[in-house]
């Protein structure tokens, strides 16, 4: 070999990734070794030393190879063979992996090359583990996986699913009269020619469960697969035939219900008016004009909460009303039925479509009625004309303010003191307690009384079925 070639092969095993080192006689002693093989125990001394005192913890797997190479002169070559190193001095012992191969050279020597795969190794093991995973999710899912490849080769949608329109054809999938209204089949060639994403397709389809024929409801989701060499999609369908079953009972039961809620109301509604014709009759005969006057403010009452479980009757909303629209009724009625003159008092109405609780809207519409009942019949004697406002506002989050308002004479001076308090004046400090609110009045030209109180807020469904 010229000296041209031999620096060649030199250069070649100085550079080479590959642990190379050629060991010499039969203590196997180590004669040159390549910067990869040094590398191997970063600042451990190897040259002259014998194999089994530069690895001493790999000595029993190494030394019988080397003696069966040189004794049959034949090469050895291992994969993946795990041994039990130190990464360099202090450093503490692990698992690492190498590619061996030692052949037999000139006379006593034998060539060592190894290349550590211990990355490649722990990489393979992540796969398996991570692919056994998935195989595991795959097996115990509670939904079909399965995939479609562009040319429909393999699975089918309807065949994967065991569709009994698929099945009713000898080819399969996509050949019945009803597959091209199929949602599943659909959904999974859009994913495939056109790369989209289906979520939660709801499909209702004939499927053999224990020999017998069921229509069962399969929810669908398809996704292509970008990493695949060919188009293919991910199908998985979830059986939710139970579930949507269960909804329709739920739906059937509330539905009932709400019947039942309505009627309730409606009857309510019904047995009020009865009591209020009552108490108006009774007034149209009492002895005296306090009796009269006592049983026509019972029967304003009455109609007030009668009016409460009309719109309970005749909206979706069972447990609350839209109380602007309810006030707006009760300030006609009152206007028509306790003022003397309806047409010389005008009526303002500021309210905001706020809906309140049953347990809210009754205790409010009855001091509603008895601030506008004293507002018609006391705010404006021997007047032409006089104008009421009514109020009702969100003024912060969760207050609500009611406000009624008269350009009148005001309220006697024994009535702002408090040495002196009406019957309705009472109820409405009942009512307010009931609220937890707060009654103010605050001065005006007229009569200004202001109610706060805090909103409640629960749900519960309406005639429709949504909350």
């Amino acid at each position: 070999m010229t000296s041209l070639s031999l620096r060649m092969l030199e250069a070649i095993v100085h550079n080479s990734p590959a642990a190379i080192a050629v060991m010499r006689g039969h203590e196997f002693r180590l004669e040159m070794i390549n910067p990869a093989y040094s590398a191997l125990a970063p600042g451990t001394e190897m040259l002259g030393r014998r194999v089994a005192d530069v690895w001493p913890s790999a000595a029993h797997l190494i030394l019988p190879l080397l003696r069966e190479v040189r004794a049959t002169r034949t090469p050895f070559q291992a994969s993946g063979m795990a041994f039990a190193l130190h990464r360099g001095p202090g450093s503490a012992i692990e698992e690492r992996f190498f590619d061996f191969s030692y052949a037999p050279v000139e006379g006593d020597r034998i060539l060592a090359l190894a290349i550590e795969v211990t990355h490649h190794k722990r990489v393979e093991k992540d796969l398996l583990s991570a692919n056994q995973e998935l195989a595991a999710i795959h097996a115990n899912a509670p939904v079909a996986l399965f995939l479609v490849d562009e040319a429909l080769r393999g699975n089918r949608p309807g065949d994967a699913i065991g569709c009994m329109n698929a099945e009713s054809d000898p080819r399969g999938c996509g050949h019945s009269s009803v597959c091209a209204e199929c949602p599943i089949r659909n959904a999974t060639l859009d994913s495939l020619a056109n790369g989209n994403r289906h979520q939660s397709i709801e499909a209702w389809v004939p499927l053999t469960l224990d020999g017998r024929q069921e229509s069962r409801c399969l929810l669908v989701s398809t996704a292509p697969m970008p990493f695949a060499d060919e188009r293919t999609v991910l199908v998985c369908a979830q059986d939710i035939t139970e579930l949507k079953h269960a909804i329709r009972q739920a739906e059937a039961a509330l539905a009932e219900k709400t019947v039942l809620f309505k009627e309730l109301h409606h009857r309510v509604k019904n047995n009020l008016a009865v009591v209020s014709s009552l108490l108006r009759m009774k007034a149209d005969i009492a002895p005296s004009d306090e009796v009269r006057r006592a049983l026509e403010a019972s029967h304003r009452r009455v109609h007030s909460m009668a009016l409460i479980h009309e719109q309970l009757s005749e909206h979706d909303r069972l447990d609350r009303i839209i109380f602007s629209e309810y006030a707006q009724q009760l300030v006609e009625h009152l206007r028509q039925a306790v003022a003397e003159e309806p047409a010389r008092i005008s009526i303002v109405t500021d309210l905001d479509p706020i809906e309140l609780g049953i347990e809210q809207a009754v205790p409010c519409g009855l001091i509603l009625n008895e601030l506008l009942t004293n507002a018609f019949k006391y705010a404006f004697p021997g007047r032409n004309h006089g104008r009421i406002l009514v109020s009702f506002h969100q003024q912060a989050p969760g207050t609500l303010e009611l406000t009624v308002e008269d350009n009148g004479i005001g309220l006697s001076p024994e009535l702002r003191s408090g040495r002196e308090t009406s019957l309705g004046l009472r109820i409405v400090g009942i009512l307010t307690n009931q609220l937890d609110g707060v009654l103010e009045h605050q001065p005006c030209a007229g009569t200004r009384i202001v109610l706060r109180f805090p909103l409640r807020t629960h749900v519960l469904p309406t005639a429709s079925g949504h909350a």
